[in-house]
């Protein structure tokens, strides 16, 4: 015949597995406060991407030497995919000098000229 469990000693019983399981919480809960707290700290630390800028290069007619008479066309956002690939970086100060004084056109898709303060 089965031993009957008395009260006191199920409540205690229900009162260990409590314990057990409010320490997994509390564990569950530290690990995710570390992770969401490395995932703060790389987002704050992390830069932006620079965005760069870039010269579109107008081949001219003839010639089919590698880059020999080419003539800008267009300035670009450094991740624009309408500047093709004959293109040369440009620092900030020389995106705003071709566009500015050299008479370069921006590119109407990227609009580097927005974020160089040119409008």
């Amino acid at each position: 015949m089965p031993e009957k469990v008395s009260r006191l000693q199920h409540l205690r019983s229900v009162r260990a597995w409590l314990l057990w399981q409010l320490r997994r919480t509390d564990d569950t809960i530290a690990e995710l406060e570390r992770q969401e707290a490395a995932a703060t700290r790389a987002a704050r630390t992390s830069p932006p991407p620079p965005l760069g800028w870039k010269l579109a290069m107008r081949r001219a007619g003839g010639g089919g030497g590698s880059g020999s008479g080419a003539t800008p066309d267009a300035v670009h956002t450094g991740d624009c995919g309408m500047a093709g690939k004959n293109t040369k970086p440009l620092a900030r100060e020389q995106a705003l000098r071709a566009i500015t004084e050299d008479g370069v056109t921006a590119c109407p898709y990227c609009r580097p000229d927005t974020d160089l303060g040119v409008l």
